[in-house]
């Protein structure tokens, strides 16, 4: 009962912190256009609802002892991840322009998405249980370590952008324009799945950008922990933040398919024609340099003007 209460509150009082006039919103997301500001509100609001439960679930499970509000909590955390995702972020922007733009298998976006996903949920932990399990760090020195984590996470999407710009431009990524009279396609990129090695490298870098994306860990992940492990609490906090990431991974995976999705109908509209080609060489290209670009641009910030609070 407790679990149906939870679902069906968080809508109405959502809906109205977003489109009610003079409610607060969150300044994340108000320079967008509509109807993804409001969109960007609603999920915000939801958030604040969840954040809310999580809190209170907590603080009657530290004072009880009981496990019975762990399935409220973990179901809570899940919703948290999946309106968590729809708000914006590099990551989404990442995996979305790479599938917008290059070959791959739908089962190649799931996984991404469960990959950046997990990658972030285990880096919140590994940065919680290290500097406040081990070293006994205070909350906000935790908060602080556990932000510069996105300098390393935008480091290593600018090093992949650069590699698969350099693989495209060489012939050897997604969109190059190969000899079509021999048929020399990349397994990956034309879903032959000839298990090429250019098609296995492709699909690793895939893999390593989805990492780097998640390496950077989620504030609300690491706010959930900080107080369980304060309070010894750490399986519930754990499982929290699996869940979170669980949710993360459902959003993530809708939009990368979506951007798939366009993608191969661009390739339906042009075929194999030569037309086809190029134009699936400009898109990886553009693609490549878009994901090199928002690395970069994104380290510089963090390096000149300090870490934001985690994703």
């Amino acid at each position: 009962m407790r679990l149906i209460v939870l679902v069906l509150s968080l809508v109405p009082a959502a809906a109205w912190a977003a489109l009610v006039p003079g409610a607060q919103a969150p300044a994340p997301g108000s320079d967008l256009p509509e109807p993804l500001r409001s969109i960007a509100a609603w999920g915000f609001a939801l958030q604040r609802q969840l954040t809310g439960q999580l809190r209170e679930q907590l603080a009657v499970m530290k004072e009880t002892g009981s496990w019975e509000p762990a399935a409220t909590i973990i179901l809570a955390a899940f919703l948290y991840g999946v309106f968590h995702a729809v708000g914006p972020g590099h990551g989404k922007v990442v995996i979305g322009g790479w599938f917008a733009t290059r070959r791959a298998r739908v089962v190649h976006g799931l996984a991404a998405s469960l990959i950046a996903a997990m990658v972030q949920a285990g880096s919140a932990i590994l940065a919680v249980g290290v500097l406040a399990g081990i070293l006994s760090l205070a909350p906000r020195t935790v908060s602080a370590g556990a932000a510069w984590l996105e300098a390393g996470s935008f480091a290593m999407i600018a090093a992949i952008g650069a590699l698969m710009t350099w693989r495209t431009l060489t012939g050897k990524g997604c969109g190059h324009d190969h000899g079509h009279a021999h048929h020399h396609h990349d397994g990956a990129c034309c879903g032959h799945h000839h298990h090429h090695q250019d098609g296995k490298t492709e699909r690793n870098a895939l893999f390593a950008m989805a990492a780097a994306v998640g390496f950077r860990p989620c504030s609300g992940a690491i706010l959930v922990l900080l107080f369980c492990f304060a309070n010894g609490m750490i399986l519930i906090g754990v499982l929290a933040t699996l869940a979170m990431g669980v949710g993360v991974a459902v959003t993530v995976a809708a939009i990368g398919l979506g951007a798939l999705g366009l993608n191969r109908l661009v390739e339906r509209g042009f075929g194999e024609s030569s037309l086809g080609g190029r134009i699936r060489f400009a898109l990886a290209l553009a693609g490549a340099l878009s994901i090199t670009g928002l690395g970069l641009v994104l380290l510089a910030g963090t390096l000149i003007n300090g870490p934001t609070a985690a994703g």
